[in-house]
């Protein structure tokens, strides 16, 4: 048997595994309450076993891997009636290996610390290590996202304002009027303090409009299977010194009698200025697409991602996605499996073969 047999059997049998294994009965969420009812503390977690094949473009060998995407323990609830909280943490690409051979070790660091106050039904203020509104799909949770993840391209910013995976310190507030037909955010975060922490703050702005049913969220979700009459149209702006990301989104979810079509589209411009030189300018477009099968439980899907530098010197990446979700309780649990395409310029393409099996319990 050839390798590239081997490879496939080897990803066919985790595969088959894994997609029993997503039919299993629904996880409930694990609880407790105060004596008066006010205070509740939620507890969960979620784990994404992930199996791989990747051939970078202009490589001609295959990284091979079974590891954890993310193993994640999670805190929630409320203090009171106007105060909320949200506490996660993560051991991100548990025992992946990496070029020197090494695999990654059991690191844990916290992942999300947002703690909410509610002024009144429409306002509410957000402090913490919260996730920075520079588009919808940088906005949602991971545990919803349509595709195997996130766009590759949905948070280069993070590096350069010295933030991790899109989160920043900071304080941000939400505002939700015209009946819920529109909402706006607006935060400062730490950025890149600079030396002895002089630099100005970053700031960023966010506004989107929903012509039916608002997404009120700190973290906007996913597909919803059908169960709303979703879609948003959005923009924001993240800023700092000369730094500047500029974006616009579309996102609908749609039911189509007991099915539902996700669609959702976003387009970036990155500038880091002089402030990051580190970020050259780029234009950055995703656009996602799928449709849920209710018989079925499952949803196939696409997610195309390019990333265009204004500099021609610089080699324009882009990937395609295609692949399929079977949902075993929702996003509860779920099994994706994918085949993408990556294409860089000046070298031959690249492959990757994913499956990722997802228990998520909150």
């Amino acid at each position: 048997m050839t390798r590239g047999a081997k490879l496939k059997s080897s990803l066919v049998a985790v595969l088959a595994i894994a997609v029993l294994a997503s039919a299993g009965p629904a996880s409930a969420q694990w609880s407790l309450s105060a004596n008066d009812g006010k205070a509740v503390l939620n507890l969960g977690f979620m784990s994404q076993t992930q199996v791989e094949a990747l051939r970078n473009p202009g490589s001609k060998d295959y990284a091979q891997n079974v590891f954890l995407r993310r193993a994640r323990v999670m805190l929630g609830g409320r203090v009171n009636e106007r105060t909320s909280f949200f506490i996660d943490t993560d051991v991100p690409n548990l025992g992946k290996g990496q070029a020197s051979g090494v695999k990654v070790g059991n690191t844990m660091v916290l992942q999300d610390l947002v703690v909410t106050q509610s002024v009144c039904p429409g306002i509410k203020v957000d402090a913490g290590m919260l996730m920075v509104p520079v588009s919808h799909n940088a906005q949602q949770a991971v545990s919803s996202v349509l595709a195997v993840d996130y766009g590759p391209f949905s948070s280069l910013q993070s590096d350069v304002t010295d933030s991790k995976l899109n989160r920043d310190y900071g304080v941000d507030g939400r505002a939700y009027f015209a009946n819920r037909h529109a909402e706006v955010r607006a935060g400062i975060y730490q950025g890149d303090r600079g030396r002895n922490a002089t630099e100005p703050f970053r700031t960023a702005i966010r506004g989107v409009y929903y012509p039916f049913e608002a997404d009120t969220g700190f973290l906007y979700s996913g597909t919803t299977f059908g169960k709303k009459q979703f879609m948003a149209f959005g923009a924001s702006y993240d800023a700092q010194k000369s730094y500047a990301t500029w974006a616009g989104d579309v996102t609908v979810d749609w039911p189509v009698q007991s099915d539902c079509v996700t669609f959702q589209a976003d387009y970036m411009r990155y500038d880091g200025g002089a402030t990051f030189v580190a970020l050259p300018r780029q234009d950055v477009l995703l656009v996602e697409l799928g449709y849920f099968i209710h018989q079925a439980r499952m949803t196939p899907f696409v997610q195309y991602a390019t990333r265009d530098y204004a500099a021609a010197a610089r080699a324009d990446e882009s990937k395609v996605q295609g692949g399929v979700a079977f949902w075993g309780n929702g996003h509860k649990e779920s099994v994706k499996l994918a085949v993408a395409k990556l294409t860089r310029d000046d070298a031959s393409d690249g492959v990757q073969f994913v499956a990722q099996w997802q228990v998520f319990a909150y």
